[in-house]
């Protein structure tokens, strides 16, 4: 039987819990009313806002690659999470004061491919040192 087929056990159950917890906190965070309106954007910045979209979104996706790790394909992993960025902002343009903006969906993409490969660093580099 191959590891991503392997059954789950409760530790698995466990383990999906820290990204189920910052997803959560992710849409309470879209659910609060901006009472600042958004500046006009003159194309691509990088300020505060985007960090923190890159930054909430990589440990999204790092939480579901440490949760789902052996139990379904990387693919299907970041789709999940750029799927959860675009939701994200379809649940803001219903929020008073809040809008739908794709620069954010792209922000919080690159904080999903980030995490992942940031889980994946951290797993080959747990395995060397465990080795030594």
């Amino acid at each position: 039987m191959e590891e991503a087929e392997r059954e789950w056990i409760l530790i698995d159950y466990f383990k999906i819990i820290p990204a189920i917890v910052v997803a959560g906190i992710i849409f309470y965070f879209s659910s609060i009313p901006n009472p600042v309106p958004p500046a006009a954007k003159s194309g691509i910045e990088l300020d505060i806002n985007n960090l923190l979209h890159i930054a909430e979104f990589g440990l999204f996706s790092f939480l579901i690659a440490f949760g789902f790790k052996h139990k379904a394909k990387n693919s299907y992993l970041i789709g999940f999470g750029v799927f959860y960025a675009i939701v994200d902002e379809i649940h803001q343009y219903f929020v008073p004061n809040r809008y739908f903006d794709i620069l954010d969906i792209i922000a919080d993409s690159i904080g999903v491919v980030l995490g992942f490969l940031g889980f994946m660093l951290f797993e080959v580099l747990y395995r060397k040192f465990r080795q030594e």
